[in-house]
């Protein structure tokens, strides 16, 4: 496995923990945001196992994913529905015309804590996926917010 896969899902896990810390502290549109990202590197992770290549430099996730699902991985429906959802959370949760207004406003609690849900399932199959790959695992420091 290159080693550059490990070096994905390790910033994957990464986003997730900052993720979680942005939540406590109510800031639904940064936790939103850092959900989306934590997907985004999931995906790209798995794109030199599976693909044997680098990723595209796009933030679609159902782009990345659909290149991905076409060579054989697969989310799942629901999973696949929810990283849909996160596509918009790379705009929105930062940008005021994409948001339409204020970004802290329109992202809620609710779509917040559906983003951490959706990439904490994402992170953790493309961890898994990894493993079986020869990937020996991302330490518990890192997966754990330490």
């Amino acid at each position: 496995m290159r080693r550059e896969a490990a070096f994905w899902i390790k910033e994957a896990w990464s986003d997730l923990c900052t993720a979680k810390i942005l939540h406590g502290a109510r800031r639904w549109n940064a936790s939103a945001f850092f959900s989306q990202q934590a997907v985004e590197k999931a995906l790209k992770s798995l794109y030199f196992v599976v693909l044997r290549r680098e990723p595209p430099k796009t933030h679609v996730l159902t782009e990345l994913y659909r290149e991905l699902r076409a060579a054989g991985f697969r989310l799942g429906p629901e999973l696949e529905e929810g990283v849909a959802e996160l596509n918009k959370f790379y705009s929105v949760s930062r940008y005021p015309d994409a948001a339409a207004g204020q970004p802290y406003e329109a992202v809620t609690r609710r779509d917040a804590e559906r983003s951490l849900e959706i990439a904490a399932q994402v992170v953790e199959l493309a961890e898994e996926f990894l493993r079986s790959a020869g990937y020996e695992g991302t330490p518990q420091d890192i997966r754990g917010c330490r």
